[in-house]
């Protein structure tokens, strides 16, 4: 299931029974995206890790054609804690830096090993059918489950080195 924020940005997608995997694209077509970021980098390899600092990481694509930007993750709102474990306080101030390590096609892998539907009952649901998050707000409970994902992965497809790898569960 394709998180429902990043329909519009995801290309060449292969969806198998617990990930997806796909290829960031911006509006105007193009795959060459810088990454800019908030969070803290781990020196691993290269290609140093994007992970949390003190508020939750934020990861947002740009196109360096066009300007646009989109968000890709978001740890205060997406995956299962965000959703549904994290204290959602301090997510203001997250000011983005360029990853600069470097930029172009950049593949994501997102997973999904928790069966939502067979939890159910332990969630709490309005009469619109939509799950109450950490936060109280309230989602479509398949917006929900688009943006449950418990595990993600990033890197860049030309150099096969991760620079994301964040557990979400």
């Amino acid at each position: 299931m394709i998180p429902y924020y990043l329909t519009a940005h995801l290309t060449n997608v292969k969806e198998k029974k617990d990930k997806i995997v796909g290829v960031l694209i911006s509006s105007s077509g193009n795959t060459d995206l810088e990454i800019w970021y908030y969070g803290e980098l781990l020196p691993i390899g290269k290609f140093p890790y994007i992970a949390d600092s003190e508020y939750p990481c934020l990861i947002v694509a740009k196109d360096p054609l066009t300007n646009e930007q989109f968000v890709v993750f978001d740890g205060a709102k997406h995956g299962y804690d965000g959703m549904f474990c994290n204290d959602p306080m301090g997510e203001e101030g997250r000011e983005l830096e360029l990853y600069g390590y470097a930029k172009g096609k950049i593949e994501i892998t997102l997973g999904y090993a928790i069966d939502y539907e067979d939890e159910k009952d332990d969630y709490t649901f309005n009469v619109n059918n939509e799950v109450q998050l950490i936060d109280g707000s309230y989602l479509d409970w398949n917006k929900a489950k688009s943006i449950g994902f418990d595990w993600l992965t990033m890197k860049f497809a030309d150099k096969k080195k991760k620079f994301v790898d964040l557990e979400l569960a």
